[in-house]
């Protein structure tokens, strides 16, 4: 490492610079998308002198990087400041290798970009740095009336646990990597606001390619199901059931995937995301929601709301079919009781209006069945079922046969966008060939017959091994008797014989005093010795 700075072809090198590595070739993916991206090109717009913190995105650097005067890209590892400074060879472009904390700026910085956050920025060989201490050293790089753009991962989310992780067999350099610790990370999106004076906003699903990102007081739950969508792990509307409680009870900021705070960005909306064709939208009007939360809200209660949200998505539809042809539920928005779309989009799911509103009453059902909504109809409606009675408040007569026919069509008109539907429908299993299904029934009732005898066998064991145990009992029972009746046997023989000594040893003394009592003369002696000591003690008590 180097402890001065220096000059390396095309790019400064400062202390905490590493080799043998590559932040932005390594597993862990790069922020990009263009919900980053356009939060990174209004903060470039017009500054002086850019700053970019860590690793980004090589699209997202295009987009941002002739939009300042100049701009300093700060990389820990000598790869990739290689790749970047080649890239922009030529063009008012710094790059810096080595440690954020090593670098002091030479000109006042007006934009910061770190959308990677602080966990790529330090020497992995120095001592680990927690997020408040970088945060603190960026917030003095960077002075309070300067932009600024800050990821923050959220290790807490719900979303966390589904998102797929790599395992670190599979990457060579995982030993590298340097995560911030937990114990640093800020403990939420107010306090990390609160450390640069900024305005915060939650990301969905998460931070590496954000689909939504909203202010924590315009993020609906409806809207984080509509619009958390992860490419690569089950999307929130599958997981429904639980996550739609956790997020009642943590609340969106505390179990969105990520935070963004920024600073200088009064411009940009509170709510920015992509629809299913990659496009952005935006949704500014404070008091708009959601079709989806609502039919949610009405459901918990009485069907007259649900009967009026139908009637109303009805109207709209047959007043422009042509706003609705290519949209899903859950794109659906309410503005001042009137149904209005989210975005326009060019995709043709249905031909009339008709067919368009029963694939949204379809998507409408699909909602209040997988999502485990609570609603007024009877238990164990089926999603068909339950589109069916949807559309016998607007006096439709539809079959469940056609409701699954305008949903295969639907399904199909979005399989062919690259798009996916509201509620993944069941799978159904292609038919088998007769031959390997034969094959398989005598496979299985092959092993149905091991398995038979196998019982069979355990039975007759136990059963023997049951007599064996039986008849060990009763012999131990047997032999128990025996030894007690011994001991008992012993046990009079031994106080008989003590009975006889005793009345031996009690008739001794009797005996021998009739024995003496016949000697001669032993009786006048006997009194002769009583009345000597009589006679003496008569004298001891004078």
């Amino acid at each position: 490492m180097n402890d001065i700075d220096t000059k390396v072809a095309a790019y400064s090198v400062v202390s905490g610079d590493m080799y043998d590595w590559s932040d932005m070739a390594s597993t862990r993916p790069l922020p990009r998308g263009p919900v980053l991206t356009r939060f990174a090109v209004a903060t470039a717009s017009g500054a002086a002198h850019l700053l970019v913190v860590g690793p980004h995105d090589l699209d997202l650097l295009d987009a941002v990087v002739d939009r300042a005067v100049t701009t300093t890209v700060i990389l820990r590892t000598h790869a990739d400041a290689e790749l970047v400074s080649e890239r922009y060879a030529g063009r008012s472009v710094d790059v810096v290798c080595g440690d954020l904390r090593a670098w002091t700026p030479d000109r006042p910085v007006d934009a910061v970009l770190a959308l990677d956050g602080l966990g790529r920025v330090a020497t992995i060989d120095a001592d680990p740095a927690d997020w408040h201490a970088l945060s603190e050293h960026l917030a003095g790089i960077a002075p309070g009336d300067s932009r600024l753009a800050l990821v923050v991962p959220n290790p807490g989310s719900p979303l966390a646990q589904l998102r797929a992780v790599t395992p670190e067999a599979s990457d060579e350099n995982a030993d590298w990597s340097f995560p911030i610790h937990d114990r640093g990370n800020p403990a939420s999106l107010a306090d990390a606001s609160a450390r640069f004076a900024g305005r915060g906003y939650t990301l969905w699903p998460d931070v590496g390619s954000p689909t939504l990102a909203a202010a924590p007081d315009a993020c609906s739950v409806a809207l984080a199901i509509a619009h958390g969508r992860p490419s690569d792990t089950p999307t929130l509307r599958e997981v429904q059931p639980a996550l739609g409680q956790t997020l009642d009870a943590l609340g969106t900021a505390a179990a969105a995937g990520g935070w963004l705070v920024t600073r200088g960005l009064e411009t940009t909306p509170t709510v920015l995301g992509v629809d299913r064709t990659g496009e952005e939208t935006s949704w500014t009007a404070a008091d708009r929601s959601w079709l989806v939360e609502a039919m949610r809200d009405s459901a918990r209660r009485d069907a007259t709301a649900l009967r009026r949200h139908v009637r109303r998505l009805h109207d709209a539809v047959a007043g422009a079919p042509e706003l609705w042809c290519g949209l899903q539920v859950d794109e659906i928005g309410l503005d001042a009781d009137r149904v209005v779309p989210v975005h326009e989009s060019t995709v043709k799911l249905a031909e009339s209006a008709d067919e368009i509103l029963l694939g949204l009453l379809d998507e409408l059902a699909a909602y209040l069945c997988v999502a485990g909504w609570r609603h007024p109809w009877p238990a164990g409606r089926g999603r068909d079922e339950l589109t069916v009675l949807l559309a016998a408040t607007l006096d439709l007569a539809v079959t469940p046969a056609e409701v699954r026919r305008v949903r295969q069509r639907r399904e199909s008109a979005l399989s062919s966008t690259g798009m996916t539907p509201v509620v993944a429908g069941s799978r159904t299993t292609p038919d088998a060939d007769p031959s390997e299904l034969k094959k398989l029934m005598d496979e299985n009732e092959a092993l149905r017959g091991q398995v038979t005898w196998f019982k069979q066998q355990m039975r007759q064991r136990q059963t023997m091994t049951h007599e064996v145990r039986t008849a060990a009992r009763r012999d131990v029972t047997a032999l128990n008797s025996r030894i007690k009746e011994l001991e008992d046997q012993l046990s009079a023989r031994q106080a008989s014989s003590v009975n006889r000594v005793a009345q031996r040893a009690t008739a001794v003394p009797g005996r021998a005093r009739a024995g003496v009592g016949r000697v001669p003369g032993a009786r006048r002696a006997a009194r002769l010795l009583r009345r000597v000591r009589a006679a003496i003690r008569r004298m001891a008590r004078r």
